[in-house]
């Protein structure tokens, strides 16, 4: 698991992953899942991501993940001075989101 947020482009594995390479092409993406109860609920994710070589062949292929579920960092993308801010401000702003957690 990382600390802090990870930048966009950064590539990792994930843990209880089959060993493919990931890479971060979102962050606090809200998205709809199941309930459990025959609906849906909206839910963020830390991460959405693109499986490597493939990229984005659709919108469907993005896989959502914490950053719990984060076994390695492979690389660390570009960090600026705005990447720094949203880094340093990402957790304050997700504890006041009106959206839960959610997990994979």
């Amino acid at each position: 698991m990382t600390d802090k947020i990870l930048p966009l482009g950064s590539v990792v594995t994930l843990k209880n992953g089959d060993g493919s390479e990931v890479m971060i092409v979102s962050r606090a993406s809200v998205i709809e899942v199941e309930d459990g109860k025959g609906g849906t609920k909206s839910v963020y994710f830390d991460y959405g991501s693109v499986v490597i070589p493939n990229g984005m062949q659709t919108p469907d292929n993005l896989f959502f993940f914490n950053r719990e579920n984060v076994k390695e960092v492979l690389f660390e993308g570009y960090r600026n001075e705005d990447e720094k801010a949203f880094e340093e401000h990402y957790d304050t702003w997700m504890k006041s989101a009106e959206v839960p957690k959610g997990s994979i």
